[in-house]
């Protein structure tokens, strides 16, 4: 599995995913953001409905930390799946942080995304192709800025990929970190260096 940067849009259909990252509140309200350029690409406010009906019927009730709710993409044809985590909650202090995410809630949502692109990619074939995209989870709004999130993203990453069985590792073939700036897409090859994970630009 390699790391690549793409500098741009999540939702650009030069990303090349199967799967994106919603970096989501816990109602999954596709507001600002990553989520408001999902909400526009995947259909407007019918997107939000078919969101908001998909959560009701899988969970009833918000979305915790190591929750993962997957959706189709609504409207858009630039990838198959939206894989919905809560990365940060406006209405709750972080206890690491003081803000509206911290370490620990990004590494529990990033986690849960990678389990559900392998079971994906499985269940569909796609076992050695399948390509996962994401924005810097927690970087943004959750304040706590791209070198922190991308530590924690690539620890976790690191993490999974040595815990989990060997058959699993190579079922991901590229995960994809969207950024907004030259700056950052280097900052991702730095932080994959540093935790001895495989980059291609």
């Amino acid at each position: 599995m390699r790391i690549a940067a793409f500098t741009g849009s999540l939702v650009d259909s030069r990303v090349g995913a199967h799967a994106i990252i919603n970096a989501a509140n816990p109602d999954v309200g596709l507001g600002s953001g990553v989520s408001g350029a999902l909400r526009e690409a995947c259909g407007g406010a019918a997107f939000q409905r078919e969101v908001r009906e998909r959560l009701e019927e899988e969970y009833g009730e918000p979305l915790q930390p190591g929750d993962c709710l997957v959706t189709g993409p609504g409207a858009s044809i630039a990838f198959r799946w939206v894989l919905h985590v809560p990365s940060v909650d406006y209405r709750r202090t972080d206890a690491e942080t003081g803000g509206s995410t911290g370490p620990s809630r990004v590494r529990a949502c990033f986690r849960s995304a990678l389990e559900e692109s392998v079971a994906l990619a499985r269940e569909h074939g796609l076992s050695g192709q399948f390509v996962l995209a994401t924005p810097l989870l927690g970087a943004g709004h959750g304040g706590l800025g791209s070198i922190v999130a991308l530590d924690v993203l690539m620890g976790t990453l690191r993490d999974y990929l040595h815990e989990c069985p060997t058959e699993e590792r190579e079922v991901l073939a590229r995960v994809v970190f969207a950024v907004l700036t030259p700056e950052e897409a280097r900052l991702v090859a730095l932080a994959a260096g540093k935790q001895g994970l495989s980059f291609a630009p």
